[in-house]
């Protein structure tokens, strides 16, 4: 079974360190290792504080663990300004689409109802089921 975590965030800088805390919090909780933790962690925060990204006043962060992975998406974003940077990333640039390629082993923006997601996934070993005490 996958649990899920969804947090609603003004979208300004002061708030996103809480989506921060909260991710490091779920990691925590799964028994994720420090490298995988801090991959997450920078994800967001490269999407939350990229340039115009945001579509509205309000981020919403959805998480999801399952068995050999942690699954984010964050919304609703600009997706023509994501695709373009995600694309964009060549030779030395460190673009968005390199820099998450090296945190993440999946980032593809997708269509909702609410607008256009960046969905991200990254694969890590030694998690805890659901429910597993610590």
């Amino acid at each position: 079974m996958t649990q899920a975590i969804e947090l609603r965030i003004p979208n300004e800088r002061l708030f996103h360190g809480v989506a921060r805390l909260v991710v490091g919090g779920l990691a925590a909780r799964h028994n994720l290792s420090y490298e995988a933790l801090e991959d997450i962690q920078l994800a967001l925060v490269t999407v939350l504080e990229g340039d115009g990204y945001a579509a509205a006043d309000e981020i919403r962060v959805e998480l999801r663990v399952s068995d050999g992975a942690i699954t984010m998406a964050i919304g609703p974003l600009h997706g023509d300004a994501v695709r373009a940077a995600l694309e964009r990333s060549t030779g030395d640039d460190l673009g968005l689409g390199r820099l998450l390629g090296t945190l993440v082993e999946d980032a593809e923006v997708e269509a909702r109802e609410q607008g256009d997601w960046l969905r991200l996934a990254k694969r890590v070993r030694g998690i805890k089921p659901a429910g597993a005490n610590a």
